[in-house]
Formats: structure tokens, sequence, C-alpha cells
């Protein structure tokens, strides 16, 4: 009997032992599958702050898992990266002190501390601003701020650790590292040698390979319009008038070429004579908008068009591809210069007068970039295909401006609908290739003779 009784006692023992050891700090069971906390890098944060919760059983990847702070869920542009044992996380705005805790897999961890200060403590590590916000894969940037401290520490970018040798400097106020070649476009973060996490910048990602080769076009003013007595009889282009542009931008160096086109638009080309150094033509005024889209998307950039039916709107403070308005596209098309063209016209344009025809094919357009660029290093702004711009066309558009005017990006929807198109073309004469001429067709259209070319936005 003596042994039964023992043996007795010593499985309830067990059990119990095996019950309190199945137990977080706060009672929910740490059994292997359920997440646990074991560390914060630090107790105390400021908002804006990242910090790492390292512990197990979190998750390979978020899914459906969450934390909370003060009972409060944490959205997800707080969660900067997921792994199972370690969460880099955001402090957000809204925090207050109390109790951080993981949820992974339906259960919840344990809770562990934190206390959330409204500003940074002079000491803490703080991100001021990088030397560039986007920037291409193996790019050298500079993070710049304070108190990161002598000794290196890490930096991450959406959760892509920058390589030990990548960081190619480090000091109290400033970082310099390489883009990891699986950088995405997100929230970049430094931790100090101690682990100590700093608040986050904004980054974006280049593609490595741009869609389009751009010129940047520096503010300025410039007489836009002509008075010519000559262009008067093809072109609404009058009154001359003063117009300021106050905002760099980006102008594509070539028009867009069908080998581009295809790239971005999954393989259609409408162009009637193919060929992948021609410029695309036969494209609507939409499809120019669209392939605006999606090739701000491919390069990481915010889309500048929100497309409603057979209209659309822009956001001109978006990073994207865009079309030039019409003030834009003639201040790069003169490139400084008064006169009716932008230099001697047959080195720069493909017209109807030196257009070959000697190939057996009716006249088309020509390889983009095989003539002389303007003064500013842009090909083809006098012809090889017309040109469609963002804004509505209104023949007298401007004798409602004032003068000087800024930055106008047209009137608002006409009646005819119909869109601003420039530049010349290989179908027509010299005169339809001057800087002013300016003409309106339907956004439906879509001529042999017209293409496009695309613009971004620029710091100034």
């Amino acid at each position: 009997m003596k042994i039964k009784v023992m043996s007795f006692i010593t499985a309830v023992l067990l059990a119990v032992l095996i019950l309190l050891t199945s137990c977080g700090d706060d009672g929910n069971p740490i059994d292997g599958t359920s997440p646990n906390i074991q560390t914060l890098t630090t107790n105390t944060a400021f908002i804006g702050q990242a910090i790492i919760i390292k512990g197990a059983n979190f998750g390979t990847s978020q899914g459906s898992g969450y934390v909370s702070l003060n009972g409060e869920k944490l959205d997800d542009t707080s969660h900067y990266s997921w792994s199972d044992t370690r969460i880099v996380i955001i402090i957000p705005s809204w925090a207050v002190t109390g109790g951080v805790e993981v949820n992974a897999n339906g259960m919840t961890s344990n809770s562990v501390n934190l206390t959330v200060n409204a500003l940074p403590e002079s000491s803490s590590p703080f991100i001021d601003y990088l030397s560039q916000d986007i920037a291409q894969p193996r790019q050298t940037i500079s993070i710049y701020g304070k108190n990161f401290g002598n000794l290196k520490g890490s930096v991450e970018f959406k959760g892509a650790k920058v390589e030990d040798n990548d960081i190619t400097f480090w000091g109290a106020t400033r970082i310099s590292v390489k883009v990891p070649d699986e950088a995405l476009t997100g929230k970049i973060v430094a931790f100090t040698y101690d682990s100590t996490g700093t608040n986050t910048a904004e980054f974006r990602v280049q593609n490595p390979n741009p869609i389009v080769d751009m010129v940047k076009i520096d503010t300025g003013t410039f007489v836009m319009g002509s008075d010519n007595s000559s262009l008067a009889n093809i072109s609404w282009c009058s009154p001359a008038h003063n117009v300021q542009i106050t905002k760099a931008f980006y102008i594509g160096k070539y028009e867009v070429s069908q080998k581009e086109y295809e790239e971005v638009m999954n393989g259609s080309n409408p162009s009637r004579e193919k060929g992948d150094s021609y410029p695309v033509d036969g494209v609507t005024w939409l499809n120019a908008v669209r392939f605006c889209n999606l090739a701000s998307k491919m390069e990481n950039f915010d889309t500048c068009y929100t497309i409603n039916g057979n209209d659309a709107t822009c956001d001109f403070n978006a990073d994207g591809y865009r079309l030039p308005t019409e003030a834009e596209w003639e201040y790069a098309c003169r490139a400084g210069t008064t006169s009716l063209y932008a230099g001697n016209i047959d080195e720069l344009s493909w017209n109807n007068e030196n257009t070959p025809s000697n190939d057996g094919k009716p006249k088309h357009p020509q390889n983009v970039g095989t003539k002389k660029p303007n003064d500013w290093g842009i090909y083809d702004m006098h012809g090889n295909v017309y040109e469609w711009c963002w804004d509505w066309y209104d023949a007298g558009f401007y004798e409602q401006r004032p003068n000087p005017d800024v930055d106008p990006t047209g009137p608002s929807i006409t009646d005819d609908k119909q869109k601003v198109y420039r530049g010349g073309s290989y179908s027509h004469g010299l005169l339809y290739s001057a800087s002013a001429f300016r003409e309106g067709r339907n956004i439906s259209s879509a001529n042999f003779d017209l293409g496009f070319r695309v613009v971004r936005k620029a710091k100034n």
C-alpha cells in the first residue's frame, strides 16, 4: 500500500509541474505552438520608433497574426517585419503605455510592458532625413540623424537587412549603406550597436533598368505660343504669352518606342508599321494614360492617374509617369529658343519633306533618336510622330489666360472632348513641326501618326 500511495503522490506532483511549466507569466500556454515573447529591445520607446520583439512561435510570416499594444491592435503599416523568432514594429501615433502581446495562429502570447513617450529622449537614435528617397539596388545612400553611436549597428529596408560589408560608413550622425538587392519599397530603420531602433524613413526602390530614358528640365520662364502669320493659318497658337514653369520635371529623351510599349502593355502594339525602335503609334489618349500608370507600378512609383470610364484625373504631386502638360511640352521643345523651330529643322525633324519612302513601303515613322537632339538633349520633338499631351484642347484658350501664366494644365473638359497633340509628324509638312503648333483630336483617336512621350516630377 505504501508504494501505491507514493506513486499516486508522485503522479500528482508531476501533473502540477507540467501544468505550471506550460503557462507563461499571464497564464497563456507556452506549449511549443503558442507565441512567447522573451524580450523587447527596449521597454521605453517613443512614437515612431522601431522596436524588436524577440521570442518564439510567432510564425514564419505574419499571415493573420498581429501585435497589440495596451489591448489595441496595430495595423499592417506598424508591422515592419515578421519572422518566427523576431518581429519589428513601429510605435504608432496613437500608442500609450501598456502591455505588448503577439497573436499568432489564433493564440495570444504573454504580455510585456512597454512605456510609450510622445517625443524621443535626447539620447535616442533618430533619423532626420535620407540623402535621397529613391535609389536602385546596390546604389549607396546616406542616412542622416543623431545618436547612432560610433559602433556599427544594422540597417533594414522593409525587413531586408543590409549586409555588414555593405555598410560603408557608420558614425554618430551619418550612416552610408548600399541598397540591398532584395530591398522593397517601404520604410528604412536603423539599429544601434545595442539594438536600439530609430524611427523610420520612407524609401522607394527604383527599377535598376528604368523603362524610359529621361532628361531633367529645370524651372524657368518662356514665351509660349506664336503670332507668326503663316502658322496662324494652320494652328490656334496665339497670342504669344509668358509662362512660368515653377516645378522641375523629367521628360522622355525619346518618344515611347514600340518595344517599350510592348514591355509595359503585355505585348500589345497598335502600330501599323512594326519596329522595336520605331515610336509606337495608333495609341488612344486613354491607352497612353494606362501605359503611364502601368509603367509607374513597374518602377515602384506612385501612379498619377485615376481612370474614370473614358476620362482620367491627374495627381500632379505623384512621382509616377504621366503625359506632359502642353506648357511643359513646349518649354522642353523650345529648349531656350524663341524662333519657329529649336534649330535647323532638317537636322531635328522627320517630316513629310524628308521622310524616306524608298523601302517599298508608304512613309512611316523612323527609329527614335536618329535625328539630332535639341539643345536640352531631347530627340524628335519636331517630328516623327505627333505626341499626346494632358490638356483638353480649346482653340481660344490662350486668349483667356493671364500673362504671365503659371504652370497651366489646360481648360476643364471641352464639349468635343479633344486632347491636345504636339510635335509634328512624318506625314505632314514643316509648319506642323513648329514649336508652337497645337491641335486637338478626340480622345478615342488612334491615328498612325500619333504617339506620345512621358514626364515625371523632379525635385527643384
